[in-house]
């Protein structure tokens, strides 16, 4: 959903970005209320108010909740843009089409678990670069942003595995391996070399480098973004903007694909010459 440029501050997303960033903090109940009263207000808070990279910033280091809330409010995002841009130009994406589907409803899936999970985004407003929606940018728009989460997975399940907690670090890691999927998919589109790394980048290593690097290309958490564009809302997905995948949640039971094994006649040991050999046909 689009918007219009608001007010600077005080409006309904800041307040509950302050309230998301109070939530983490010492201060007292009565201190919090006093601050929210006076952020609705829009009476001397803006400094408090502060985006998601400055509330991220304010650690020295990433905590579970940091990543959590970081990774949550990424995914809002993701779906925020796939779903308007899929919308938007459908079959104008051509072969591209499906595999965003899927694409979007792997982040929606993302996000349903994080936020089952407890996380809360900071922000679900976000200022998209009308150059995203731009067919032509879109593949290359899909592979900046998908480099980034890929990182900043790995720098969720580095703080996890450093948290002796086996089971998130192993979530971060099979999200990250989708979020890669996708950056594959989009350098294919390009035709580029689709899986050009023999390892994940992991360029930065604080989930609030990771906020910067997305906010480098234009796009804006809650606030405006340094290239031309709207805000648009978070509001899910539709069903004209998704396709069912395999599974939505961890741990469901996927079996292992299964190569029919066909014998080829001829094929086989050079020195010596058998009926058929067993070969990959699917």
């Amino acid at each position: 959903m689009r918007e219009k440029q608001g007010a600077p501050f005080a409006s309904a997303e800041d307040v509950q970005v302050l309230e998301n960033a109070l939530s983490d903090t010492s201060a007292s109940p009565r201190s919090r209320a006093w601050l929210l009263k006076r952020a609705a207000l829009g009476v001397g808070v803006a400094a408090a108010a502060t985006p998601i990279g400055r509330v991220l910033a304010s650690t020295s280091a990433d905590t579970a909740q940091d990543v959590g809330t970081t990774a949550v409010t990424a995914e809002a995002l993701a779906v925020t843009y796939l779903t308007e841009m899929i919308g938007r130009l459908g079959s104008k994406l051509g072969k591209a089409e499906l595999p965003l589907k899927a694409a979007n409803q792997s982040e929606q899936d993302h996000y349903m678990f994080l936020s089952g999970a407890g996380f809360k985004p900071l922000t679900t407003k976000f200022w998209i670069p009308d150059a995203a929606f731009d067919p032509a940018k879109v593949a290359p728009t899909i592979e900046v942003l998908e480099t980034i989460f890929v990182n900043a997975y790995l720098i969720g399940a580095t703080v996890f595995a450093k948290a002796k907690n086996a089971t998130l670090a192993r979530y971060a890691a099979e999200i990250a391996g989708v979020e890669a999927e996708h950056r594959t998919l989009a350098r294919d589109l390009q035709g580029k070399l689709p899986d050009n790394l023999a390892y994940e980048i992991y360029k930065v290593k604080t989930m609030s480098a990771a906020v910067a690097e997305i906010e480098a290309a234009g796009i804006g958490f809650g606030k405006q973004g340094s290239q031309p564009g709207v805000f648009y809302t978070y509001n899910g997905t539709t069903s004209s903007t998704v396709v069912a995948l395999d599974n939505n949640a961890p741990d469901q039971a996927v079996p292992f694909p299964v190569p029919k094994l066909t014998a080829v006649k001829g094929a086989g040991h050079p020195n010596r010459m058998p009926k058929g050999n067993p070969v990959l046909t699917g």
